[in-house]
């Protein structure tokens, strides 16, 4: 697939690294490209050239550049794995009051919002599914089943097994301050702890 990468922090970079090696045609999108140390591209031309595209800008990056995130063609499938986070009396918790993804979902109407990836740390994202590939599971969450199934086929691309949750009003467990975050689970193990958790 044709796949844009809004952010070329470690989590953009290990996405390219594992899609690109899976076969995709990936290009990186930079708020500034020209001083990126990875070949990147400006957001605009990643959006405009993509069937999919992840997320992967900072939480406070995303309304700055709202107007053009817009410009997503409609039913374009975006994968928001970006994390608003705050610490609160040494806890993690999300800067939001509604589910990550459903805010992005109403930021971008248009977009078929799936979210995933967000539970991972970036340190690991590469090395687990190079090292352990097809083992450890990443939760994903849609309220469009279509986006579903295309973002969870990119997942195993990616070499991790996809594990769904739900849709976007129940993907809080992705969030900072969720089960899930921030830590990497085996498929069995995420499916007990969030039956423990009623998720």
């Amino acid at each position: 697939m044709k796949i844009g990468i809004l952010g070329a922090g470690r989590m953009g970079r290990g996405l390219a690294e594992l899609l690109g090696k899976a076969g995709h045609e990936v290009v990186v999108g930079s708020r500034m490209p020209g001083r990126s140390s990875f070949p990147a591209v400006s957001l605009n031309h990643a959006i405009t050239r993509s069937e999919v595209v992840f997320i992967a800008l900072p939480h406070t990056a995303i309304e700055p550049n709202a107007e053009l995130l817009a410009t997503v063609t409609p039913d374009t499938v975006v994968v928001d794995l970006a994390n608003g986070v705050r610490v609160e009396d040494g806890r993690i918790r999300s800067v939001l009051e509604r589910p990550h993804g459903r805010w992005v979902a109403d930021l971008l109407p248009q977009a078929r919002v799936v979210r995933a990836f967000t539970h991972v740390p970036d340190e690991l994202l590469v090395s687990r599914a190079v090292r352990q590939p097809n083992t450890w599971a990443i939760a994903v969450a849609a309220d469009d089943a279509g986006a579903l199934a295309i973002v969870s086929e990119l997942v195993r691309s990616a070499g991790y097994v996809p594990v769904p949750v739900g849709d976007l009003n129940h993907s809080a467990v992705l969030d900072p301050g969720g089960p899930l975050f921030p830590n990497m689970y085996l498929p069995g193990d995420m499916c007990d702890l969030l039956d423990r958790q009623g998720a």
